[in-house]
């Protein structure tokens, strides 16, 4: 009978233990989840890279495609892996749920073209631990580059053929530029 009383009251002791309930509720810092996104991106992993999404996640990519769900999501990361992309933090911070960053990119298509690396600006939003929404534009100097190749500079573009984020040219451009105009109004 003692062996049972003080078995119970070791499980309750630890069951109602402060740390423990703490552990419980603490969720990981959200700009750690962010890095260990782009870890999981750089190290060409898109099954781990999609499991730091919500169920219900959802990218919006820097022409305003939107990916939702888990495999859409892993289908996304697979596609910038097969770009042989690489994407370094630059800036980083969050307020509440919210983080914001700036990284560069460099994958083949930008390496063609001759501008890698190329800066881009990402928000998400995080709940409950997961990746809740991941939403990207490229910043005005780097609509800059992209103009430079697209444009003629003789009779053919530098980009001429060359699919940008799976676009050609004046697609990519309006798409892009719509999307930069849709995040910064944010």
């Amino acid at each position: 009978m003692l062996r049972l009383i003080v078995a119970v009251t070791a499980a309750l002791a630890i069951a109602g233990s402060p740390n423990l309930a703490a552990a419980e509720d603490a969720q990981p810092d959200p700009v750690l989840l962010i890095k260990r996104l782009f870890e999981a991106r750089n190290s060409a992993n898109s099954d781990a890279a999609a499991a730091l999404f919500a169920v219900n996640g959802e990218i919006v990519n820097v022409v305003g495609a939107r990916f939702s769900g888990t495999d859409a999501i892993r289908r996304f990361m697979a596609g910038g892996i097969g770009q042989k992309g690489r994407y370094e933090l630059q800036d980083i911070h969050s307020e509440g749920g919210v983080v914001r960053w700036t990284d560069l990119v460099t994958n083949d298509v930008y390496r063609k073209l001759e501008i890698a690396p190329v800066e881009v600006v990402g928000q998400a939003v995080v709940e409950e631990g997961k990746i809740k929404s991941f939403i990207t534009h490229f910043p005005p100097s780097s609509m800059e580059k992209f103009e430079r190749v697209c444009e003629p500079a003789c009779e053919v573009a530098k980009a001429d053929g060359i699919p940008i984020v799976g676009l050609m040219c004046p697609q990519f451009l309006r798409s892009a530029k719509a999307q930069m105009r849709n995040a910064m109004a944010r």
